[in-house]
């Protein structure tokens, strides 16, 4: 009977902390979202999809009529991705290793995002700095860039961590 009582009130205790842990999971998202570092992501992200946009546009129908000004967008694509990656080595250099440990799901899933992001941004430089750049290649790396950005929107994050707690 003791053994029991024992057992039931492990499992008990047991079964607190997983709620208490999935309870943390939204808590830390809502944390995060308030943090100053999600800010400067956040807008720099936005600066990267709206100057990407701008030179998807540019190239449309197959013209590029100022290469200039579509150098200068790219390299405001780039500053901004820099600066995310700044903000975000910053962010977690100050992390609690718990912390770590819990969004590790989530930072690997962002850290694969990172590498195709950075692929598009090469891709659209190497177009770029052709002497004549292709039009047609310019928008289809800005538009695969775009698309890019548009899916790392918070929303689906939020996402990720509601079918984490269903778990």
């Amino acid at each position: 009977m003791v053994i029991l009582a024992v057992l039931l009130s492990v499992g008990g205790v047991a079964a607190q902390d997983d709620k208490k842990m999935k309870m943390d999971g939204m808590d830390m998202m809502a944390m995060m979202q308030k943090s100053p570092h999600h800010s400067m992501m956040m807008a720099h992200r936005q600066n990267v999809l709206t100057f990407a946009k701008t030179l998807r546009d540019m190239a449309k129908d197959g013209k590029l009529e100022n290469t200039e000004l579509a150098r200068n967008a790219f390299a405001e694509i780039k500053r901004s991705a820099e600066k995310m990656d700044e903000i975000q080595k910053d962010h977690m250099s100050k992390m609690d290793p718990k912390m770590m440990e819990k969004m590790k799901p989530m930072m690997e899933k962002m850290q694969t995002e990172k590498a195709a992001m950075k692929e598009d941004i090469l891709s659209l430089e190497k177009a770029l700095q052709a002497n004549a750049p292709d039009a047609r290649e310019v928008e289809r790396h800005a538009a695969a860039l775009v698309e890019r950005m548009e899916k790392m929107k918070m929303p689906e994050m939020k996402m990720d961590m509601k079918d984490k707690k269903k778990m």
